[in-house]
């Protein structure tokens, strides 16, 4: 039954299957295990006086207005009062001009939607109903297949399929753990009747999958350690390169190269996960690995998440390595690309630089010998073994500056050996940061404007590029025109993802030489950036970060021997943000600024699968439970040590549903 195409659900027809198939949807299998990728839970009415900005809340009220339409920005907006005994509220809706036949003044009604506050309390394209909708499922869409179209073909699966999906789990396992059956687990994940019963759902689902993944992490190791690799000769290179640094490593830095160097000299390939806070010396300890590479006659890469990142790393290198450095990356025009693709193919280039552009077809190697990917969590598991195919078993680093505690990355990481630099480099502040009041944010603006005329550099980070009236938080543009009028004698630019390579790169180039004061930006400042001159990192809408990604950006700034600051706006005042905030003041430290996330948010996806779009099962969706992490871990281990039917049954399934990302994996 699960194998069956889209078209054998009932009111699936062939057009809808194929929108569905947009999302890579095209069996039973794949529409039951597309999992929510939120919930709102509209189960209890919250007054008006309670509702919390920029969260989604039901409330009872009675319309009290009539409709109300204006445009905007090409959009008809509908809006109608109503209250209850403690206050007044609008609903509004965007390009839903037939609300207003749905609803009549004077009627008593429970309408569902994202709050505002922002000139009064709105809700947000509210849905009406004479009763409590209780949980419901969010799905991702496609145009063609709203939120119903989902909710009425998951249900028609369900009712079809619900004696016929196999457990593919043993029955050992669900007594152990106390995981319910998978027919139950998913009609409460898509259809909870309370928080109680999804929690159970997504711990079985959860279990499951991170089940399926260990036991392929489990084989990827145990076919890495029977590869023969290159066995490197590490002999004088560490005495030849740490002139070419130019400053005096750590103690830190010294103790992983030593690691990195034991690895390299082995017979199998290294596979090394090399933690480091922001700022800690990671690129300087990477830049050894490919020196042994080097110095054995053979090419290394690395591979960086963006194109200003890459050039970066290139003008780092080639100041270093001179005419045996290539660059390759996307924006790039033909004839240059063809300079560097021969350079690299005819192995005049020992050190590469590139972004994705490096997993081109086209690029062919002359000798691989060692592979760095800088910021793993930019790339997908399925983008690395990529690269390791472009070698003949080269060695592997992957470098991350966002700390993960080390229990739960022994956990994630177990196919790959772990090092962490816990040491900073002497000279450096502490970077102090603040939570700003709303009340406080133009003296905080004043204060970037006096430090831009005494030579010092902000970034100011917003949320989202353009304003939209739906989501209530700083955009890029309109906080830039904003700036513009407010602090017009300080020189300020705009830098986000949607901007041309070309346009991005002349705009780093002139805050990196001093020729701006101040940039407002999107996130796309979050990985790499280095200028010494930036010591302020002022956050709009912080609450819409993570904490690690928070800790991520403020290591931007505090880059040199001078004071850094970073300040924290936010609009939100649960009682977990304010939580979150605090954290964020209390220490600079990345390590327990993830212990902290993880506590808060659970360890979300840490794993990759995302970056190349493979969420169909839902992997490690949302937060999870690091206990459950480690019972599934111990479970795969278990089941490949017993081997037997169930074993074999479980091992074809984790290759089904995970194994391509890793590519071929010998299961014998």
């Amino acid at each position: 039954m699960l194998d069956l195409p889209l078209t054998g659900v009932k009111g699936i027809g062939p057009k809808r299957a194929e929108l569905f198939g947009q999302l890579g949807v095209f069996t039973v299998r794949d529409l039951l295990y597309r999992l929510p990728r939120d919930y709102l839970d509209y189960s209890k009415v919250t007054p008006i006086s309670q509702l919390i900005n920029a969260q989604s809340a039901a409330v009872q009220v009675r319309i009290c207005g009539a409709a109300r339409y204006y445009r905007t920005k090409g959009m008809t907006i509908l809006s109608m009062s109503a209250q209850d005994e403690t206050g007044k509220v609008t609903l509004k809706w965007f390009n839903q001009p037939y609300r207003s036949a749905q609803i009549k003044t004077g009627e008593i009604v429970y309408a569902c939607g994202r709050v505002i506050r922002k000139n009064g309390v709105s809700l947000i394209n509210p849905s009406i109903s004479q009763g409590l909708p209780g949980i419901v499922p969010v799905y991702s869409t496609v145009q063609g297949v709203n939120q119903r179209a989902w909710r009425d073909s998951i249900m028609a699966a369900l009712e079809q399929a619900w004696d016929r999906i196999p457990e593919p789990l043993p029955r050992t396992l669900l007594d152990r753990y106390s995981l319910v059956p998978l027919a139950l687990a998913l009609r409460h994940a898509h259809f909870p009747f309370s928080r109680e019963a999804l929690g159970l759902a997504r711990k079985r689902l959860d279990f499951e999958n991170t089940l399926l993944y260990f036991i392929i992490l489990e084989l990827q190791k145990a076919e890495r350690l029977r590869q023969n690799g290159f066995s490197f000769d590490t002999s004088g290179v560490l005495e030849r390169f740490l002139p070419k640094l130019g400053f005096a490593p750590t103690a830190a830095q010294l103790r992983v190269i030593g690691e990195i160097a034991e690895d390299m000299r082995r017979n199998t390939p290294m596979n090394r996960l090399l933690q480091g806070d922001v700022g800690s010396g990671k690129t300087a300890v990477a830049m050894y690995a490919l020196c042994v590479a080097a110095a054995n006659g053979k090419q290394g890469a690395l591979l960086a998440p963006t194109e200003i990142l890459a050039e970066q790393h290139f003008q780092n290198f080639r100041d270093i390595f001179g005419d045996a450095v290539a660059l390759l990356k996307g924006s790039m025009k033909k004839a240059e690309r063809d300079s560097a693709l021969a350079k690299i193919a005819d192995g005049s280039a020992l050190f590469i630089v590139g972004t994705h552009a490096l997993l081109s077809s086209d690029v062919r190697f002359c000798d691989l010998g060692c592979i760095v990917t800088d910021e793993q969590h930019r790339f997908g598991v399925r983008q690395r073994a990529a690269m390791l195919e472009k070698g003949v078993r080269p060695d592997m680093l992957v470098m991350s500056a966002t700390p993960i505690p080390r229990t739960l990355a022994l956990i994630l990481y177990g196919d790959l050996d772990i090092s962490v630099i816990d040491e900073l480099p002497p000279g450096r502040m502490p970077v102090k940061t603040s939570v700003i009041p709303e009340h406080k944010r133009a003296d905080m603006y004043r204060y970037i404007e006096k430090q831009a005329k005494e030579g010092v550099q902000s970034y100011i980070v917003c949320p989202v590029i353009e304003e939209s009236e739906s989501i209530d938080c700083p955009s890029v543009d309109a906080l830039y025109a904003e700036l513009k009028k407010t602090l017009p004698d300080i020189r300020l630019a705009k830098l986000h993802g949607r901007m041309k390579e070309t346009e991005k790169e002349k705009v780093m180039r002139a805050f990196r030489a001093g020729e701006l004061d101040a940039l407002v930006t999107t996130t796309v400042i979050e990985v790499g950036v280095h200028v010494p001159n930036a010591c302020i990192m002022a956050i709009e809408g912080a609450e819409r970060f993570g904490l690690s990604q928070l800790h991520q950006l403020r290591g931007r700034v505090g880059r040199s021997a001078k004071q850094a600051y970073c300040f924290l706006l936010y609009g939100s005042q649960g009682e977990q943000e304010n939580e979150r905030m605090l954290a964020m003041t209390k220490t600079t430290d990345g390590f327990e600024i993830a212990q902290k996330d993880l506590e808060l948010r659970g360890p979300g996806d840490f794993i990759g699968t995302r970056q190349h779009g493979d969420d169909s099962a839902g992997l490690m969706y949302g937060a999870m439970d690091v206990r459950l992490l480690e019972q599934a871990a111990a479970a795969a281990k278990e089941l490949l040590d017993a081997s037997g039917e169930e074993s074999a049954r479980l091992i074809e399934l984790a290759t089904e549903r995970y194994g391509g990302m890793f590519g071929d994996i010998a299961m014998n």
